[in-house]
């Protein structure tokens, strides 16, 4: 007797596991894309039935209370491997490369840091180009890095996951030289961290959701309003130890590479309907 046909193979299994496990006969096959769980014994077969029953509506109650996204409100899958698994390659490199510069002073002296500071000159780019980039991947402190790579991890998933590895690299690229030269302008190159590339990230994604809300993943008001206050307290009370210019040049391009990639994704959108 049939007891339920799926297309999904993992409840399928599932559920063939459960009823084995509980003495019962389960028959499976396959009947034109669909797995078919069967019960021969017909007096094993109203047991069987209320207990897959059971078992579906505990996945389904499962499903509702899964996890929220923090920084949109949205649910988001549970994942196995947890925080970690969540992130992409290129968020998993950021941090990976982040915590290896910064464990370098204490290994092999401050070698590594001075060939990754942006020039003395905007001339020195020339022959040492990745200069560039590369102050955003040095921090100064525990506190710095620890800050710097939750937000990056958190922004940089969300990007990764909802739209491509691809993508949050091109943001995270364009966003740390346009920071990395506005600070340089102001201060001078004695500057690191990826603060500017965080609030790059925020930038784009406050944009290309308020643009596109219906893609899933606009920030919530409070993380915005939140990200905008301390860059101001930062501006008034910080302005010697942290790198406003950074922050705000990062804000600003990334705000305008949403700006781009939200109107061309509401153009498509809107020539598909």
């Amino acid at each position: 007797m049939e007891l339920i046909r799926t297309p999904q193979v993992e409840l399928a299994n599932l559920i063939e596991r459960t009823l084995k496990r509980n003495g019962f006969q389960v028959h499976r096959h396959e009947d034109e894309g669909q797995f078919v769980l069967s019960v021969p014994d017909a007096e094993q077969y109203p047991h069987a039935r209320t207990l897959t029953a059971e078992l579906i509506a505990d996945l389904k109650r499962g499903q509702d209370r899964q996890a929220v996204e923090p920084l949109t409100g949205q649910p988001q899958p549970l994942l196995s491997g947890g925080w970690l698994a969540s992130m992409g390659w290129v968020t998993k490199l950021g941090l990976g490369l982040c915590v290896a510069i910064f464990l370098t002073p204490y290994l092999m002296g401050d070698g590594v840091y001075l060939a990754l500071l942006f020039p003395a000159t905007m001339e020195g780019l020339t022959s040492q180009p990745w200069r560039l980039i590369t102050p955003m991947l040095m921090h100064f402190s525990l506190l710095h890095i620890i800050f710097n790579l939750l937000w990056w991890a958190d922004l940089g998933r969300l990007i990764e996951r909802h739209q491509s590895s691809a993508q949050l690299l091109l943001v995270t690229l364009v966003t740390s030289a346009v920071s990395n030269v506005a600070q340089f302008l102001y201060s001078g190159p004695m500057f690191g961290g990826l603060s500017g590339v965080v609030y790059g990230l925020l930038g784009y994604l406050w944009i290309f959701g308020w643009l596109n809300p219906g893609a899933g993943f606009a920030l919530r008001r409070q993380i915005v309003v939140f990200m905008l206050v301390w860059m101001v307290i930062c501006f008034v009370g910080l302005s010697d130890v942290v790198a406003n210019a950074a922050h705000l040049a990062g804000l600003v391009s990334g705000c305008l590479l949403g700006g781009i990639f939200g109107m061309v994704r509401r153009s498509q959108k809107q020539g598909a309907v």
